[in-house]
C-alpha cells in the first residue's frame, strides 16, 4: 500500500472492508528522478482460485459508486469504466522471440479498450511487443468519465465482444471499434445550465447508479444513469434511437449503428468486462473533448481558436448555428496542454462558476532550484467507493432461444407485410376512410437524455 501511494498515488482506504480507492494525479517515488503522472487500476477478483481481474456482468443489473470529484480540475479526467480484458491479464501468452508473460493480472497486464492503444509492451496473447505499432482493441463502457466542472457517458462497442490485435508494421489495420462511441453530455446538448457543476455540487460526493435494461429478447436496449446527492438528482440515458438523433443534430456519422449499437454493447456486458479507474491529463487533445470546445472547422466553419472564451448562452448559439454539440463544457478553450493547464494558473470567464474552482494550479511538479521536482503542491486526483451490483428491480429476462427468435422474425415480417397493405389501402381511400394518414399533433421525438 505504501509503495503504490508513494510512487504512484495511489491508496486504498482506511477501513477493514478498503471501500475507498483514490487515485492521485502526481506522485514522485522516493528513487524516482521524475514524477509519475496519472495512473489506472482495476478491481481484481481474490475469491476466484487463482485470482484474475473480477468480471462484472450487468444486463438487467446496476453498477452503482459514489465518486468524490473536489480536487479534478478543468483539463483532467477521472475516468471509472469497464473494458473486455482477458481476466487473467494473458498470464502465460509469449511473444515469437519466446518472452513470456509470467505477470498478468497480477501487474496489471492485459490492456486493452476501444481506442486501441499502441504503447503497451504485453499485448494481449502477444506477449511482449515493443511499443508503438500493436493495436489492442476492445469493447468500452464508459460510465464516467470528467471532472467537476464536466462529465458524460459512452459506450464504445466493437466489431467484436472481446478482445482484438492489429499489427500496423503488418497490416493494413482499421479500428474496429466506435471510437466516438454514444456520448451521453447534457451540456453539449442543451449547453448552460447544464454544465455538470450546476446540475449537482460537485464539492461534495455523488452517487452514480448506471443501469443496463435488456429488451424482451435479452438484449441491452437502454442504459440509464442516475446522479444522487442529498435529494438532488439527474438522469441521462443511451438508446439506439436517441443516439441516432443526436449525431443526425451534431451532424456525425452514426458508427455506434455500424458496429451493432446497444446489442453488441450487451454481448460484452453479458460475457463480463473488468472495471477500471484512472485519471489522466491529455497532452495531444488537452481535454477539449470533454469538457471545452472540439470542432471539425473544416466540416463547420467553426474554428475554436477563434472563440476562446466561453461566457455564456451566447457563445453556445453561436457556436449551435454552425457546429452543434461544439462546445462540451464551459471550459474555456485552450488548445495547447504544455503552456496551459501544464504550467500556469488559469482562470475561467464563464460567471456560473463558483468562485472556489474558477481558477486552478498548474499540474506540473514545480522544479526547485536543486533540480529536485517537489510534488507536494499538486493535490489532484479523485476517490471512488461502494461499488456495487445489484439487480434490477424487474426480474432479468432470459434471452429467447434461437427458434423464439426466428418465430418473432417470421412475425415481424408478416406485420410488415399487413401494414404495407393497410397504408396501401388508406392511400388508395383518402380522406373517404376518416383520419389522414399522419397526425402532426401526436409525433414525440426524444434525444434520450434527461434532466431531473
Amino acid at each position: 500500500k505504501k509503495s503504490y501511494q508513494g510512487t504512484y498515488g495511489i491508496f486504498v482506504g482506511a477501513d477493514p472492508k478498503n471501500t475507498e480507492v483514490g487515485l492521485g494525479y502526481a506522485a514522485l517515488g522516493q528513487y524516482a528522478s521524475t514524477p509519475n503522472y496519472g495512473s489506472r487500476v482495476f478491481v481484481t477478483d481474490m475469491d476466484a482460485a487463482g485470482g484474475g481481474y473480477y468480471l462484472f456482468k450487468l444486463i438487467n443489473r446496476e453498477l452503482s459508486f459514489t465518486i468524490n470529484l473536489r480536487n479534478v480540475p478543468a483539463g483532467m479526467n477521472a475516468a471509472v469504466y469497464l473494458v473486455s480484458m482477458d481476466s487473467l491479464g494473458n498470464l502465460g501468452a509469449e511473444s515469437r522471440s519466446g518472452v513470456k508473460n509470467a505477470a498478468g493480472w497480477t501487474r496489471g497486464v492485459g490492456y486493452c479498450d476501444a481506442q486501441c492503444p499502441t504503447d503497451l509492451k504485453f499485448v494481449q496473447n502477444l506477449g511482449w511487443r515493443e511499443p508503438g505499432t500493436v493495436m489492442s482493441c476492445c469493447p468500452e463502457m464508459d460510465l464516467f468519465e470528467g471532472n467537476r466542472l464536466s462529465a458524460a457517458m459512452t459506450a464504445h462497442p466493437c466489431t467484436a465482444d472481446v478482445q482484438s490485435t492489429c499489427d500496423t508494421s503488418a497490416e493494413n489495420c482499421t479500428n474496429p471499434c466506435d471510437t466516438d462511441g454514444a456520448d451521453t453530455n447534457l451540456f453539449r446538448r442543451y449547453g448552460p445550465g447544464h454544465a455538470f457543476f450546476e446540475l449537482i455540487d460537485t464539492q461534495k460526493p455523488i452517487k452514480v447508479r448506471t443501469q443496463f435494461f435488456a429488451n424482451d429478447m435479452g438484449l441491452l436496449a437502454r442504459i440509464l444513469q442516475t446522479y444522487e446527492q442529498s435529494g438532488r438528482s439527474f438522469s441521462m440515458n443511451i438508446t439506439d434511437a436517441g443516439v441516432a438523433e443526436q449525431k443526425r443534430i451534431f451532424g456525425e456519422a452514426n458508427k455506434f449503428a455500424a458496429v451493432g449499437g446497444l446489442a453488441q454493447m450487451g454481448t460484452a456486458l453479458e460475457k463480463g468486462m473488468v472495471l477500471t479507474l484512472a485519471i489522466w491529463s491529455d497532452a495531444g487533445a488537452n481535454m477539449n473533448w470533454l469538457d471545452s470546445c472540439a470542432s471539425n472547422a473544416t466540416k463547420s466553419g467553426y474554428e475554436c481558436a477563434n472563440h476562446t472564451n466561453f461566457t455564456g448562452k451566447s457563445d453556445f448559439q453561436e457556436a449551435w448555428n454552425q457546429a452543434p454539440g461544439a462546445w462540451r463544457g464551459p471550459v474555456d478553450y485552450y488548445p495547447d496542454f504544455a503552456s496551459s493547464f501544464a504550467s500556469r494558473t488559469v482562470r475561467f470567464t464563464y460567471p456560473s462558476i463558483p468562485e472556489w474552482m474558477v481558477e486552478q494550479g498548474p499540474f506540473q511538479c514545480s522544479l526547485g532550484v536543486d533540480s529536485k521536482y517537489d510534488c507536494s503542491t499538486v493535490s489532484y486526483g479523485f476517490a471512488v467507493s461502494d461499488i456495487k451490483v445489484s439487480p434490477l428491480e424487474h426480474a432479468p429476462v432470459k434471452r429467447v432461444s434461437w427458434f423464439g427468435r426466428l418465430l418473432i422474425g417470421v412475425l415481424g415480417i408478416a406485420l410488415a407485410i399487413a401494414a404495407a397493405v393497410f397504408v396501401g389501402y388508406r392511400v388508395w381511400c383518402g380522406e373517404k376512410c376518416g383520419k389522414p394518414l399522419l397526425d402532426d399533433s401526436s409525433t414525440d421525438v426524444s434525444d434520450g437524455s434527461s434532466a431531473e
